[in-house]
């Protein structure tokens, strides 16, 4: 059945195609997800073999996290037609990535002794206004936040070729797939976007899980050693770098919360920039979202489980990160702290308040730009983003009394 929130009606011209898997029995028949026939085809189209590592002692864990994926994805995400080909292009490209990336790497061993300037990493719950705030850093000429159609395709990015136009298709077809999804995030090619599809090249990404069903992968992601994933993603970097060298990188994606520890293990150097906002809006927000990409993927879509599992998931985040912050594990002088209330309310001075932290010069060229950008930008552009909390079971003030420890930790404000 459909999830509480869960958007409207799928498009006549998906339901129309959906039916083409339903006629021949099951639309596995028409798009395969077997994981040696994938691992074959990458290798037969790019001439390529070795996929390579994501850095010492890790080995081939990347075959490890793909075959819990693959399982994961057949055996549990009841996928429609459109669903595994969007999952085999995203499987299919990623493994094409490693190999090409792996063959540039050997091929061009220096790029990867450039050094990596400290990187900022914006992090927090998702609904949190870091996309707006990410992209706002990206107006900065002195700031290189990456595109995503870099990351999508990062070899052929510093190759020159025309891939551009290719990655905003795919990723723009997400929108007709589900109209109501850019009431919530708008995707762009040339849009910065989340590390995810970055780690996703490693298969240990939160991408995989927040667009499918799968318990066992998600599980799997949670109990992982994630160090491996960040050493890819600071290669990808070094990579990008062909194409810009020198400029300071601005990251994003919410699932570094969940990995700071290995985060700061790979980037001992780096500053973490958190939004936080009243957990009585993001998660019904963030449930909506999730019913909205498996809706794209997914022939049901039942997210009560999710509404259920969210609270306790980000308590549990948020109660681990206050004390690895106040005991030291996590290094606290590191973190700047910005309230989504401020953001909305002065995107310009809270971001002003934002380059006197991290020690950045603001100058007023940028200001400008950032203006102008932001009134092309209004909220509610693409119509409002609905949902209905109490039919998800998700009550405001029940969420806020489990989460005062953050509210006040944080001098996050109640939201009306």
């Amino acid at each position: 059945m459909s999830a509480p929130g869960a958007p409207g009606g799928r498009p006549g011209w998906m339901e129309r195609l959906l039916a083409c898997g339903d006629a021949v029995g099951n639309p596995r028949h028409l798009v395969s997800l077997a994981p040696d026939e994938l691992v074959a085809t990458a290798r037969g189209s790019t001439g390529l073999a070795d996929f390579g590592d994501d850095g010492p002692a890790d080995g081939a864990a990347w075959r490890r996290h793909y075959d819990v994926l693959l399982h994961a994805l057949e055996s549990e995400s009841r996928l429609h037609l459109v669903g595994r080909i969007l999952a085999r292009t995203e499987v299919l490209r990623s493994l094409r990535n490693r190999l090409l990336l792996h063959d540039l790497w050997r091929r061009r061993p220096a790029i990867l002794a450039v050094a990596v300037d400290p990187p900022v990493f914006i992090v927090g719950s998702p609904r949190t206004g870091t996309s707006i705030l990410h992209e706002m850093l990206a107006c900065d000429p002195a700031t290189r936040t990456p595109a995503m159609w870099e990351m999508l395709h990062p070899v052929e990015a510093v190759a020159g070729a025309d891939v551009a136009g290719v990655a905003d298709r795919t990723v723009t077809l997400w929108h007709d797939l589900e109209p109501a999804y850019e009431t919530m995030h708008v995707n762009a090619g040339a849009l910065p976007n989340e590390c995810i599809f970055i780690t996703m090249n490693a298969f240990l990404s939160d991408h995989w899980s927040g667009c499918h069903d799968v318990p066992s992968y998600a599980a799997h992601l949670v109990a992982s050693d994630h160090r491996g994933a960040y050493r890819l993603h600071r290669r990808v970097l070094q990579t990008l770098q062909e194409r810009a060298r020198g400029a300071r990188w601005a990251l994003k994606a919410p699932s570094h919360l969940g990995t700071l520890p290995a985060l700061f293990a790979v980037y001992p150097e780096a500053r973490i920039v958190q939004v936080h906002r009243d957990p009585a809006k993001t998660l019904p927000s963030t449930v909506s979202l999730m019913a909205a990409l498996k809706r794209m993927r997914c022939r049901d879509v039942d997210l009560g489980p999710t509404a259920a599992r969210l609270p306790r998931a980000y308590e549990a985040l948020f109660r681990r990160e206050i004390e690895q912050r106040a005991s030291g594990a996590l290094p606290d002088e590191r973190f700047v702290d910005l309230r989504y209330h401020d953001l909305v309310a002065d995107p310009l001075a809270a971001v002003g308040n934002l380059y006197a932290r991290l020690g950045w010069e603001l100058a007023p060229t940028v200001q400008s730009a950032m203006a102008t950008y932001l009134a092309g930008k209004p909220r509610g552009a693409h119509g409002p983003h609905r949902y209905d909390a109490a039919a998800m079971g998700l009550d405001p003030a029940d969420v806020r009394a489990r989460f005062r420890f953050y509210l006040e930790r944080f001098a996050v404000p109640d939201e009306a």
